[in-house]
């Protein structure tokens, strides 16, 4: 997966604060009160913003509100699916054979490429005019014939159908063999935004965590049949939580797909370190190494104790209390690298195959 996604999604999302800061300086500025030493030219100016406020305010709230919950909503369905997409083409590069991918994938693969191909038959949107029934046949017959150089139809994954309310993003994102909502109460900043702690887990309905989500889709879809209530309007204050909430809503679903890419790389395309020997200051692994060429800027994947998969590079590699850029081993050694901390003594590591 890309990080740079996450980092337009981050940008985006900006995008509409500054919007909404820029409103809230113009309402600042209609609310000022002009006084005698003010420039002529500037009491003209706020005479004039101040006359266009007083005929426009309800109808300019209206679209402010519609405006950004339209775009909310928007970043929020674009980037879950770019996310899905961007895992599953990440997935077919890490997993070397189709038949190895979880059996879920692959049966939901199969059924969802059918569907996806009566989509294109039976629909003109401009979504799907890159693909052909051919392309989708081609790529789905391919991880039967040749199943150690396959492609996956991503777009078959994000066959939308409804508005994106929390238990849908759930129920699309398990068609990939992740129970969404697992992870998300892993994810320590949106607990601490939702204020949950560990004993309310339990007594919590899930989908009631994520209101401010469900809440919102409700808002767009409001707006969207003209049924919206000027008394229900937002004002920008009572947006705020809004944004603050889909920021971390969405980094979690982004973290989620992440590790789960880096489990799935820590199985197949790196190999775990047998032994050992002892973990220093948080940062230093010691361990015995064999037949093996290890260098700096390698990555190290963490399997924490609760299976939580990070990556970090190595910084640096010490033999023999010297340091190497690069070292070959061809007999068991023990070694130290060192990583960002923090490492613990109870998770497990993986070096890349080589």
């Amino acid at each position: 997966m890309n990080i740079q996604s996450l980092e337009n999604f981050k940008r985006a999302l900006n995008q509409i604060k500054e919007y909404l800061k820029h409103i809230q300086y113009v309402n600042d500025l209609t609310a000022y009160a002009i006084i005698d030493t003010d420039n002529g030219q500037i009491k003209e100016l706020l005479n004039r913003l101040k006359e266009h406020d007083r005929g426009f305010r309800i109808d300019k709230r209206i679209f402010e509100y519609k405006a950004s919950i339209i775009s909310l909503y928007g970043l929020l369905e674009k980037y879950v699916e770019i996310w899905i997409k961007e895992y599953l083409d990440s997935l077919s590069k890490v997993v070397p054979e189709y038949n190895q991918l979880d059996e879920k994938i692959r049966t939901n693969h199969s059924e969802l490429s059918l569907k996806l191909i009566n989509t294109i038959t039976t629909s003109e949107r401009a979504k799907y005019q890159h693909l052909t029934q051919e392309k989708v046949s081609n790529k789905l017959n391919e991880c039967i014939v040749n199943p150690s150089n396959y492609q996956i139809n991503t777009e078959a994954f994000v066959l939308f159908s409804g508005n994106l309310k929390h238990n849908k993003i759930v129920e699309i994102i398990n068609k990939l063999s992740l129970d969404l909502n697992d992870e998300l109460l892993k994810n320590e900043e949106l607990n601490n935004e939702i204020g949950l702690t560990r004993e309310r887990i339990s007594t919590i309905e899930k989908d009631i965590l994520y209101n401010k989500i469900n809440d919102l889709v409700e808002r767009r879809n409001q707006i969207a049949h003209g049924s919206e209530k000027v008394e229900d309007i937002k004002s920008i204050s009572e947006l705020e939580p809004y944004i603050q909430f889909l920021e971390k809503y969405c980094q979690a679903i982004f973290q989620a797909l992440f590790e789960q890419l880096i489990k799935q790389e820590s199985i197949h395309t790196f190999q775990k370190i047998e032994k050992v020997i002892k973990i220093y200051n948080s940062k230093i692994l010691a361990f015995e190494i064999n037949n093996y060429t290890i260098k700096v800027g390698d990555m190290l994947i963490i399997e924490t104790q609760k299976n939580r998969f990070y990556k970090k590079p190595i910084l640096t590699i010490q033999l023999h209390k010297k340091d190497y850029q690069e070292l070959s081993i061809t007999e068991k050694t023990n070694i130290g690298i060192s990583v960002e901390p923090k490492i613990k003594e109870n998770q497990t590591f993986y070096i890349i195959k080589k």
